[in-house]
Protein backbone atom coordinates (compact mmCIF):
# COMPACT_ATOMS: atom_id res chain seq x y z
CA UNK A 1 0.00 0.00 0.00
CA UNK A 2 1.17 3.70 -1.24
CA UNK A 3 1.27 6.22 2.16
CA UNK A 4 0.29 9.79 0.86
CA UNK A 5 2.03 12.32 3.40
CA UNK A 6 1.36 16.03 3.76
CA UNK A 7 4.07 18.12 3.22
CA UNK A 8 4.41 20.15 6.20
CA UNK A 9 2.93 23.45 6.26
CA UNK A 10 5.74 25.59 6.35
CA UNK A 11 7.11 23.50 2.74
CA UNK A 12 4.04 23.54 1.44
CA UNK A 13 3.78 27.94 1.84
CA UNK A 14 7.21 28.25 0.29
CA UNK A 15 6.44 26.63 -2.68
CA UNK A 16 5.32 28.31 -5.89
CA UNK A 17 1.52 28.34 -5.20
CA UNK A 18 0.60 26.48 -8.10
CA UNK A 19 2.67 24.00 -7.13
CA UNK A 20 1.47 23.46 -3.76
CA UNK A 21 -1.29 23.58 -5.03
CA UNK A 22 -1.10 20.34 -7.24
CA UNK A 23 0.50 18.42 -3.88
CA UNK A 24 -2.47 18.93 -2.11
CA UNK A 25 -4.97 18.24 -4.93
CA UNK A 26 -2.95 14.68 -5.16
CA UNK A 27 -3.46 14.28 -1.63
CA UNK A 28 -6.70 14.70 -1.00
CA UNK A 29 -7.70 12.71 -4.25
CA UNK A 30 -5.22 10.09 -2.71
CA UNK A 31 -7.42 10.65 0.28
CA UNK A 32 -10.82 10.14 -1.62
CA UNK A 33 -11.94 13.09 -1.53
CA UNK A 34 -12.22 13.75 -5.50
CA UNK A 35 -15.45 12.86 -5.95
CA UNK A 36 -17.35 15.54 -4.81
CA UNK A 37 -17.67 18.78 -6.78
CA UNK A 38 -18.07 20.87 -4.20
CA UNK A 39 -14.17 20.06 -3.91
CA UNK A 40 -12.75 21.05 -7.05
CA UNK A 41 -10.98 24.19 -5.74
CA UNK A 42 -10.42 22.99 -2.03
CA UNK A 43 -6.78 22.62 -2.78
CA UNK A 44 -6.42 26.34 -3.93
CA UNK A 45 -8.31 27.23 -0.88
CA UNK A 46 -6.58 25.35 1.38
CA UNK A 47 -3.10 26.52 0.10
CA UNK A 48 -4.35 30.24 0.10
CA UNK A 49 -5.54 29.98 3.59
CA UNK A 50 -2.11 28.58 4.90
CA UNK A 51 -0.26 31.67 3.08
CA UNK A 52 -2.11 33.54 5.45
CA UNK A 53 0.06 31.65 8.35
CA UNK A 54 3.05 32.33 6.95
CA UNK A 55 5.79 33.25 10.06
CA UNK A 56 6.14 37.08 9.96
CA UNK A 57 8.68 39.11 12.47
CA UNK A 58 6.85 40.34 15.57
CA UNK A 59 5.95 44.39 15.55
CA UNK A 60 8.50 46.84 16.75
CA UNK A 61 7.71 49.50 19.70
CA UNK A 62 9.90 52.18 20.91
CA UNK A 63 9.11 51.85 24.39
CA UNK A 64 7.83 55.39 26.01
CA UNK A 65 9.08 56.76 29.26
CA UNK A 66 7.26 56.56 32.37
CA UNK A 67 8.30 57.12 36.24
CA UNK A 68 5.22 54.58 37.30
CA UNK A 69 5.93 51.21 38.18
CA UNK A 70 1.53 50.36 38.64
CA UNK A 71 0.47 47.47 37.02
CA UNK A 72 -0.49 47.40 33.20
CA UNK A 73 -2.88 45.28 32.05
CA UNK A 74 -4.45 44.23 28.31
CA UNK A 75 -7.53 41.97 28.89
CA UNK A 76 -9.32 39.22 26.83
CA UNK A 77 -7.31 40.30 23.44
CA UNK A 78 -9.17 37.67 20.63
CA UNK A 79 -6.92 35.70 18.68
CA UNK A 80 -6.97 32.70 16.43
CA UNK A 81 -4.00 30.11 15.75
CA UNK A 82 -3.55 26.74 13.77
CA UNK A 83 -2.64 23.69 16.10
CA UNK A 84 1.15 22.99 14.63
CA UNK A 85 0.69 19.29 15.34
CA UNK A 86 -2.65 18.74 13.13
CA UNK A 87 -3.56 22.13 11.05
CA UNK A 88 -6.80 22.36 12.99
CA UNK A 89 -7.46 26.01 14.49
CA UNK A 90 -7.44 26.92 18.07
CA UNK A 91 -9.39 30.20 19.61
CA UNK A 92 -9.56 32.10 22.76
CA UNK A 93 -8.25 35.27 24.75
CA UNK A 94 -5.25 37.10 25.58
CA UNK A 95 -5.02 38.51 28.60
CA UNK A 96 -1.20 40.70 29.75
CA UNK A 97 0.02 42.43 32.57
CA UNK A 98 3.36 43.64 32.76
CA UNK A 99 4.88 46.38 36.01
CA UNK A 100 6.79 48.98 33.88
CA UNK A 101 10.57 49.49 34.67
CA UNK A 102 10.58 52.91 32.99
CA UNK A 103 9.17 52.01 29.61
CA UNK A 104 5.48 51.43 28.60
CA UNK A 105 4.22 50.22 25.13
CA UNK A 106 1.23 51.96 23.01
CA UNK A 107 -1.56 49.59 24.10
CA UNK A 108 -2.12 48.93 20.04
CA UNK A 109 1.04 47.49 20.18
CA UNK A 110 -0.30 44.20 22.43
CA UNK A 111 -2.76 43.20 19.88
CA UNK A 112 -0.77 43.37 17.26
CA UNK A 113 2.20 41.44 18.92
CA UNK A 114 -0.60 38.53 20.12
CA UNK A 115 -1.95 38.76 16.24
CA UNK A 116 1.94 37.92 14.96
CA UNK A 117 2.73 35.29 16.89
CA UNK A 118 -0.53 33.48 16.75
CA UNK A 119 -0.36 34.16 13.01
CA UNK A 120 1.58 30.51 12.62
CA UNK A 121 0.79 26.66 13.19
CA UNK A 122 1.62 27.31 17.11
CA UNK A 123 1.25 25.42 20.41
CA UNK A 124 -0.77 27.59 22.82
CA UNK A 125 1.70 26.55 25.46
CA UNK A 126 5.34 27.87 23.70
CA UNK A 127 2.64 30.67 22.09
CA UNK A 128 2.07 32.19 25.82
CA UNK A 129 5.63 31.62 26.54
CA UNK A 130 6.61 33.90 23.26
CA UNK A 131 4.29 36.20 23.98
CA UNK A 132 5.24 36.75 27.78
CA UNK A 133 9.30 36.76 26.27
CA UNK A 134 8.32 39.70 23.72
CA UNK A 135 6.92 42.00 26.25
CA UNK A 136 9.92 41.67 28.56
CA UNK A 137 12.69 41.69 25.75
CA UNK A 138 10.98 44.80 24.59
CA UNK A 139 9.98 46.93 27.78
CA UNK A 140 12.19 45.39 30.17
CA UNK A 141 9.56 45.73 33.33
CA UNK A 142 9.97 44.72 36.23
CA UNK A 143 7.72 41.19 35.64
CA UNK A 144 5.24 40.29 33.16
CA UNK A 145 2.39 37.73 33.35
CA UNK A 146 0.25 36.33 30.21
CA UNK A 147 -2.83 34.44 30.91
CA UNK A 148 -4.37 32.64 27.42
CA UNK A 149 -7.65 30.52 27.18
CA UNK A 150 -8.27 28.40 24.14
CA UNK A 151 -10.84 25.87 22.50
CA UNK A 152 -8.88 23.41 20.65
CA UNK A 153 -9.79 22.34 17.60
CA UNK A 154 -8.06 19.42 17.60
CA UNK A 155 -9.08 18.05 20.98
CA UNK A 156 -13.19 19.11 20.02
CA UNK A 157 -12.96 17.44 16.55
CA UNK A 158 -10.61 14.43 16.62
CA UNK A 159 -8.79 12.22 19.46
CA UNK A 160 -10.67 13.22 22.99
CA UNK A 161 -13.41 14.56 21.41
CA UNK A 162 -14.03 16.44 24.18
CA UNK A 163 -15.01 20.43 24.68
CA UNK A 164 -13.87 23.16 27.17
CA UNK A 165 -11.18 25.55 27.83
CA UNK A 166 -7.54 25.22 27.42
CA UNK A 167 -5.63 27.98 29.87
CA UNK A 168 -2.23 28.50 30.43
CA UNK A 169 0.37 31.10 31.95
CA UNK A 170 3.63 31.97 31.66
CA UNK A 171 5.69 34.61 33.38
CA UNK A 172 9.04 36.50 32.84
CA UNK A 173 10.68 38.79 35.13
CA UNK A 174 10.59 38.85 39.17
CA UNK A 175 7.85 37.56 40.82
CA UNK A 176 4.58 38.92 41.14
CA UNK A 177 1.84 37.71 42.68
CA UNK A 178 -0.46 40.36 41.98
CA UNK A 179 0.15 40.44 38.26
CA UNK A 180 -0.68 36.82 37.38
CA UNK A 181 -3.91 37.52 39.67
CA UNK A 182 -4.44 40.33 37.13
CA UNK A 183 -4.41 38.25 34.34
CA UNK A 184 -6.75 35.40 35.55
CA UNK A 185 -10.51 35.45 34.85
CA UNK A 186 -12.75 37.38 37.08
Amino acid sequence: MQRFFLPDWEALVAQPQETAILQLAAALDALGFSNDPEMDTTAERIVEFLGEFKVQAPPTTKPLSTRSENPVVVRDLQYHSLCAHHLLPFFGTCSIAYRPNGGIAGLGWFPRLVESLARRPQLQERLVEQIADAVFETLAPHSVAVYMSARQMCVEMRGARATGEFEVMATAGAPDAELANLVRPR
